[in-house]
């Protein structure tokens, strides 16, 4: 492994130093080196303990949830039990829940109007009133799944007359905040207003919620058209110093992702900073030849994960292994190379291929997810969207429940974030009586670091030497406020249970483990 990292770390170097000319020699060395110590030096399991399973839950365009505009508080309710309970029995332990789709909110914001995707008009809450983030938090953490909170930075408003906006909303209130290009529009990344008001935005739901993630997606400057001049006065008043207004664009970025890390960091440092920009960069990088982010969007993810910014990066490679401009079997193992000690989750295209007209390899994800397994430095992923895996798509959640995600996983721990592990729970007790085994445990003492358990996982084997780090042997895992559990018990069978806890971000606590026998 040490090796790897060195060979690595010393053409990476190669690569951003050295002239375009030599790049892609570089990077195909580069991945062929990858590739054969990955299969040799690093040992595999197909079962990991650690592993980010996140699914995207869409609320623009009411793609996942909810399923339609203006449902009843009640249904829209039981829709999200609904979904986050298949979401959860499929293997899944984090999501990432839209906030925000175009300067609105499924909350209730200080700064913008209630979502038109809710009740149909923009700025009605629903009735009775509702907390749609505070009710997703809460029902993510019953379930012991991570709840993101997902923003779109910029969009505002997704095709002009479609709907009535709200007196509230920003392109109403600050049409100079505004970018216009045909029926979109967008905030302006170079104002100075545009900034402090996405950095409010996001601080308000930071403080006010009881989040583990703060989520951006991949809209930053438009897709098309490709803009122009659009911002070239705002580059006349506002350019830093820059004199190329391609690299200020990219730096008008960079710089509210830098405010937003530091934001996290002061206000609730355990909170998890991540973005999803799209799969491809620069078509040189990984030898493909699609559309490049880097130059049209103003997406610069090198350097978010050259100064860690972020906590985690999230591609969007949505494309087949094989696909003639960008395969995924290049790209994958190219973003692997560039993380500088972040989390790697890739975004998957369940969507496209579970749907039931997809023409392609029926085992195209299974395929990929078995490619992020064996490939070094990926610790996830991330699927578009929610309702693929929810409503089962073409057998999605059943081939999750019985082979990829058959045991449970927890998301991979930041040891820049927290390295402190929690204490160990207390007079942790097992009692067998008819043919019941009554599982009871006390609160760990606080920790160095001030922190207690969020989860407690409960281990069982017939083994006396338990294995931890395989997740067949976990059990169960509780809340941090749940201090009992009962098993079924088989007469003259000697089993060990063990338990642990686990703070919020997933450190894991010194084992007790007790043996019975009747």
């Amino acid at each position: 492994m040490y090796l790897l990292k060195l060979i690595i770390g010393k053409l990476q170097k190669l690569i951003f130093k050295q002239s375009e000319k030599y790049m892609k020699k570089i990077l195909l060395l580069t991945l062929i080196i990858f590739a054969l110590l990955s299969n040799s030096v690093i040992p595999q399991t197909n079962y990991p303990k650690y592993e980010f399973r996140g699914a995207w839950v869409a609320t623009v365009a009411n793609i996942d949830w909810p399923s339609e505009k203006g449902l009843s508080s009640g249904e829209m309710i039981e829709e999200l039990i609904l979904m986050f309970d298949a979401l959860k029995a499929a293997g899944i332990n984090a999501i990432l829940f839209q906030v925000r789709t175009e300067c609105d909110a499924l909350y209730e914001s200080n700064y913008e109007p209630w979502s038109y995707y809710l009740t149909g008009v923009q700025g009605q809450a629903p009735s009775p009133y509702f907390d749609p983030l505070e009710f997703a938090v809460s029902e993510a953490h019953k379930r012991g799944m991570e709840l993101h909170a997902w923003f779109n930075p910029y969009r505002a408003v997704r095709k002009s007359g479609d709907y009535q906006l709200a007196p509230k909303h920003i392109s109403v209130k600050h049409p100079e905040y505004i970018l216009n290009f045909g029926d979109y529009q967008m905030l302006n990344p170079g104002l100075p207003g545009v900034q402090d008001l996405v950095l409010n935005v996001m601080t308000d739901v930071l403080v006010k919620y009881d989040i583990d993630g703060i989520h951006f997606d991949d809209y930053f400057y438009p897709y098309t058209p490709k803009i122009s001049d659009e911002d070239s006065e705002t580059f006349v008043n506002f350019n830093r110093g820059f004199t190329n207004i391609d690299d200020w664009r990219r730096d008008n970025i960079n710089l509210l992702m830098r405010k937003i890390y530091k934001i996290i960091l002061a206000v609730k440092p355990n909170v998890k900073f991540g973005i999803s920009p799209f799969g491809i960069v620069q078509n040189y990088y990984a030898g493909t030849d699609g559309f490049n982010s880097y130059d049209i969007l103003y997406c610069d993810p090198l350097t978010w994960l050259d100064e860690k910014i972020v906590d985690y990066i999230n591609p969007q490679i949505y494309w087949e292994m094989e696909h003639e401009k960008a395969p995924y079997s290049k790209l994958l193992p190219w973003w692997a190379t560039v993380t500088n000690g972040r989390h790697l989750y890739i975004g998957q295209y369940s969507s496209k291929m579970a749907g039931m007209n997809y023409e392609g390899n029926k085992n195209e994800l299974g395929m990929q997810l078995s490619l992020n397994r064996k490939t070094p430095n990926v610790s996830g992923s991330v699927y578009f969207s929610a309702k693929s895996i929810s409503q089962n798509w073409s057998g999605l959640a059943d081939t999750m429940i019985n082979d990829w995600y058959k045991y449970p996983a927890f998301p991979p721990t930041m040891s820049w974030k927290d390295d402190v592990p929690p204490n160990r729970p207390i007079n942790f007790q097992a009692k067998v009586e008819g043919g019941v085994v009554f599982l009871n445990w006390e609160l760990p003492e606080i920790a160095e670091d001030g922190e207690t358990a969020s989860y407690f996982v409960i281990y069982k084997s017939t083994d006396e030497n338990l294995d931890l780090d395989d997740p067949s042997n976990i059990l169960y895992v509780t809340n941090g406020t749940e201090f009992s559990f009962t098993d079924d018990y088989f007469a003259d069978t000697e089993v060990t249970y063990i338990i642990t806890a686990m703070d919020r971000l997933h450190n894991e606590s010194l084992p007790f483990s007790v043996r019975v026998m009747e």
